[in-house]
């Protein structure tokens, strides 16, 4: 007799779970319908006998490696944060293993304090995901089907957001990562709910669900919207579906509605909580809220790049051709962001990462780093070299757009530059022809980096470029540019106080000065530089 599968010799499993694409042709060839249970592996503690649920790929299949390592980091932060609202987490890697959740239960119609109660419940859980770059929900195909390998697992229908009720009060249990080929299920309204059209139809005339024309998917579907935009739109239409508008209602709720159609109410989850808080849900929101991470754009994904990287390079030599793009060019992503990591402490560390990450993927952006590195190093032709590399690097226009920083799959190795990153490969090679001398090709390159994207850095390095060339005036204009953008920097406000200090302009000087002491007080070496160039003033 076979011995069972048992996971982190604790988890004994019972059944493995299928594929989606396994049960819908089943479903359709053989008649052979399909449950929750059937997408789960399903297995017992052995410590406790109770149920668990086991969240893993069917047979480990390639193309989802890069989704998996998102998936599994994400729940190692839903464990390390201890995050409320959520379906208990007892084991990561391989899989997630989650404690039983409750059932999936159609939702609840509740008063407006209750569900503004449930929903703010949700802001905290998203907002404190996004503050780790997890957002956007699953996007959805052209035609509307859910696309279940995007790396984003957060999944807002009821077999993953689920609610139960404790104590007669309702209340949330989200499956964090979610399980995004539950989605299937969430689609058809369930047969222990009789009257579910009939609700449908009521919601649509009280206006809760929106009708949209042919074609044109909602933006909480909507794969090229924001994703905190259309996490928004998810978080307002799960309150909307509590408790659908009535006639006299704050006018909170009608900004609620407005954000579940797209409009741009508020920018991230902590301004729909304010409006939750309107509402009027029971106990004591000030202190949660000020709690919750404000963030209106979503960061680089936080991972364990040494995990990461550990199983990757153990799963290449495996790999037949095919394969080895859905490893290698995360893999290369990897090293490159922990070669950014590195790079201030660790620059001789960092340079071997990225060298490893063009060897992989040899991308504009991956040469950029390590001319940025080599120069750092005191490699100076190296560096040139890597720069020109970087130009050198082809783009596909036929190529997606993609941020090359995120961790995904990318269709191709070969990516269309985006704004951000040409910018960067003209600042480097403008910052170390600056530091040779040729102040000429410094401009020119600075120059196309601040009209690509016009950053306070950019706009700093093109004045020393301009200033080396004897424009003061013009380095002023563009220092004065980075001081407004980056007003708590004190290197770009000296710079700026010499400029008008040698353009004679006193007043200007002193003005920044005095905001300079301000910024360093107690700093002696900043005191003794303002009295060496503006005297006693």
């Amino acid at each position: 007799m076979t011995s069972p599968r048992v996971i982190a010799d604790r988890f004994e499993v019972v059944t493995s779970g299928r594929s989606l694409k396994s049960l819908w042709w089943e479903q359709h060839y053989n008649d052979r319908p399909y449950g929750e249970d059937d997408l789960w592996t399903l297995a017992v503690d052995r410590r406790t006998g109770a149920r668990v649920r086991v969240l893993e790929p069917p047979d480990g299949p390639v193309w989802s490696w890069a989704a998996d390592m998102w998936t599994e980091s994400v729940a190692h932060h839903v464990i390390a944060a201890a995050m409320p609202h959520t379906v208990p987490i007892l084991h990561v890697g391989p899989g997630v293993v989650f404690a039983e959740p409750p059932p999936a239960v159609p939702r609840p119609r509740l008063r407006p304090a209750q569900a503004a109660a449930c929903a703010l419940a949700a802001c905290e859980v998203v907002a404190r995901l996004h503050a780790i770059g997890c957002g956007g929900e699953c996007g959805r195909t052209a035609r509307g089907f859910p696309a279940h390998d995007l790396t984003t697992p957060i999944g807002f229908g009821r077999h993953n957001l689920r609610m139960t009720q404790e104590s007669g009060e309702w209340k949330i249990a989200w499956l964090v990562p979610g399980h995004l080929a539950l989605a299937d299920l969430d689609d058809d309204p369930p047969a222990s709910e009789p009257d579910a059209l009939a609700r449908d139809l009521q919601d649509r005339l009280a206006g809760s669900i929106l009708d949209e024309p042919p074609g044109d998917l909602p933006p909480k579907y909507d794969p090229h919207c924001d994703p905190i935009a259309r996490d928004l739109a998810r978080l307002a239409g799960f309150y909307l579906s509590l408790a659908p508008p009535a006639r006299g209602q704050p006018a909170a709720v009608d900004a609620i509605r407005r954000l579940a159609a797209g409009e741009p109410v508020v920018r991230d989850v902590a301004g729909l909580a304010r409006l939750l808080v309107e509402l009027g849900p029971a106990g004591a929101w000030d202190a949660r809220l000020s709690a919750l991470p404000v963030v209106d754009v979503l960061p680089p994904p936080v991972l364990d790049w040494d995990h990461v990287i550990a199983a990757g390079e153990a799963r290449l030599p495996d790999l037949v051709p095919r394969q080895r793009p859905y490893v290698v060019l995360p893999l290369a992503v990897a090293y490159h962001r922990r070669a950014s990591l590195r790079a201030a402490l660790a620059p001789d560390d960092a340079l071997r990462d990225v060298d490893r990450a063009v060897e992989l993927d040899p991308i504009a952006p991956h040469h950029v780093t390590r001319a940025v590195l080599l120069d750092r190093l005191g490699r100076r032709d190296e560096a040139r070299a890597a720069i020109a590399a970087a130009f050198a690097a082809p783009e596909y226009t036929g190529a997606p757009t993609e941020d090359v920083d995120g961790f995904r799959l990318l269709d191709a190795p070969a990516v269309v530059l985006g704004d951000r990153e040409r910018a960067r490969a003209h600042a480097t090679r403008g910052t170390i022809a600056l530091r040779d001398g040729d102040l000429a090709l410094a401009e020119h390159d600075l120059r196309r980096a601040v009209d690509l994207e016009p950053t306070a850095a950019h706009l700093h390095a093109l004045a020393a470029a301009v200033y080396a060339r004897g424009d003061l005036a013009g380095a002023a204009a563009l220092e004065a540019r980075a001081v407004e953008l980056e007003p708590t920097s004190a290197r770009y406000r000296w710079d700026l106080v010499v400029s008008l200090h040698r353009l004679g302009r006193r007043d200007e000087a002193l003005f920044h000065a005095r905001k300079l002491e301000a910024m360093e007080a107690g700093d002696p070496n900043g005191r003794a530089r303002r009295i060496r160039l503006l005297g006693g003033a």
